[in-house]
Formats: C-alpha cells, structure tokens, sequence
C-alpha cells in the first residue's frame, strides 16, 4: 500500500512541475503581446522587471528574452540607454530576434554610432534573410556603404536591391552620388535621368544634367572654332556651320535645365551660364541681362 501511495505522490509531483513551467512562458508572451497591442509599455517594463527581479532572488535562471522584450519596452519609451543594456545582456546570453536588430540599428543610427549600426544590420541580413524588414534593413545598408565609402559593398547590394527600391528617388539619389565620388560620368548620366523619371524637379539631377550639355556645348564650340581659326577657307567655313548648329543645340538643351532650376530657386548663381548661353546664340540683350545679374552676387 505504501508503494502505491508514493508512486502517486510522484505523480501528482510532476503534475504539478510540468503545470507550473509552461506558466511562465505563457505569461512572457502574452506581457510581450500586450505590450505592442496595447502600447501600454511602461506596464510591460514595471511587469518583466518584476519577472526579472524574482528570478534572480530565487536563484532560478532568467530567460534571455525577458531582457530583449525589456529592451524593446525601454526603446518605445525612449529610453535607449536602458533599452541598448538590455539588448546587451540578451544578446550576451545569445538570444535575437529580428525586431531586436531593427531596433539596435535604429538605436545606434539616433547615436551616430556607424559601426555599431552597420554590425546590427548585417546579422539581421545574415541570419534573418526572410524577416519582415530584409527589404528595408538591404536599403539602410545600402545607404551606410556610400556613408562608409566602401564601395565595393554598394555596388553589390545595389544589384541585389529590388526593382521598387532602386526606382525611389531616396535611393536612387544615393546611388548617383556615390557614382559622382568615383567620378562614374556616364553611369552618373544615366542615374541622373532615372531621377528625373521619377522626380523633374530633383536639384542633383537638374544641375548635373544642365552642366553636362553647357560644358559639351561650350568645349564642342571652343574646339570647332580653333579649327576654323586655324584654316579659314571657305571648305571649313561649311564645316564650322555645322559643328555651331550642333554647338546650339546642346545649349539648348542645358538651357532646358537651367530654366527648371532657376524657377526653383534664387537663380542668380546660374546667371553666368545663362550669360554665356545668349552669348553664343548671339543674343547681346539677353546675355547682358544675365551679366548684370552675376554683378550683384
């Protein structure tokens, strides 16, 4: 009889040990779930530091998310030195997750800590490729690699990015200034109409489009008329003709630009390009407007 009375103690002692574990861990997930659904954040924080606290009282092991769900509570509420401590202890005690590492990243971004910044979000690419936010943590690390000047990794997340990201003109324009750095003209050419695809009124593209055909205008009329000035005769006199209605063409279209740009903004700092343009469409009025304009910069 006795024998049968202590098996069922045994029993009923297991009973209660496999109860009472689970318990816990239905508490941490729905104390997480209140806490995002709810936004009742600074209950959450008073809650896992209670979790916390009788954990480490009762010597009983604390279980690393309570600290990153911590840490996600003191991020919401601003608090980010107590919110980077706590990812600290969790990530010290190897737990991650996903909005772990967004929130780190952002967390050294408001730091200006570049490095720390970047090394949260290549483990966010590297161990969590599927995530939610794979697409947005790619961009950022995009946009760090032209802050960091490494190029080489630029390059190669912009081949990865995908089509929507690579048509924003926030990304767009990033990439077209690293290619400005590497001095990548005719990539340069490229990324720069792409921009104004997307935006007509994006100042980089407007002034490097602008530019583009007042120096190929002006250096292409320098040139034809070297020429001509070396040899005048009648034969490259036709010759120089031609090459000028080429010259004016260009200087139509760099024209085009400027325009835009002078509406956008206090245009007298293009005045000189202006002044040159009528200048060498033989527009004396005009060209001594401008000129006037550059003398009261």
């Amino acid at each position: 009889m006795n024998k049968q009375i202590n098996f069922f103690i045994a029993i009923i002692a297991l009973l209660v040990v496999s109860c009472a574990a689970p318990k816990h861990s239905i508490q941490y997930n729905q104390l997480a779930l209140n806490s995002y659904n709810n936004q009742d954040y600074s209950q959450a924080v008073i809650e896992w530091n209670s979790y916390i606290t009788s954990q480490l009282e009762s010597k009983q092991v604390v279980d690393p998310k309570a600290y990153a769900e911590l840490g996600k509570n003191y991020f919401m509420l601003k608090k980010y030195a107590e919110a980077e401590n706590n990812f600290t202890i969790a990530r010290n005690e190897e737990y991650g997750d996903p909005d772990m590492y967004i929130m780190l990243s952002k967390l050294y971004k408001k730091k200006d800590n570049l490095s720390k910044e970047i090394t949260a979000l290549e483990y966010y690419r590297d161990h969590y490729p599927l995530a939610k936010d794979s697409i947005m943590v790619g961009n950022r690390l995009f946009e760090t690699s032209l802050e960091s000047e490494n190029w080489e990794q630029a390059e190669s997340i912009w081949a990865q990015m995908d089509d929507s990201s690579k048509n924003e003109e926030k990304y767009l324009s990033v990439y077209f200034e690293m290619n400005k750095q590497l001095e990548n003209k005719k990539k340069c050419d490229i990324v720069a109409k792409q921009l104004l695809n997307v935006n007509s009124k994006n100042h980089e593209a407007l002034e490097w489009m602008a530019k583009k055909y007042y120096y190929l205008a002006e250096n292409h009329y320098q040139d034809a008329m070297a020429k001509y000035n070396k040899k005048k005769t009648n034969k490259n006199y036709k010759i120089l003709l031609k090459e000028l209605d080429q010259v004016t063409n260009e200087f139509k279209k760099s024209l085009k630009y400027f325009e835009v740009l002078w509406q956008m903004e206090d245009g007298k700092k293009y005045a000189k390009y202006f002044a040159n343009i009528y200048a060498r469409f033989n527009d004396k009025k005009k060209s001594q407007y401008y000129k006037k304009l550059i003398k009261t910069q």
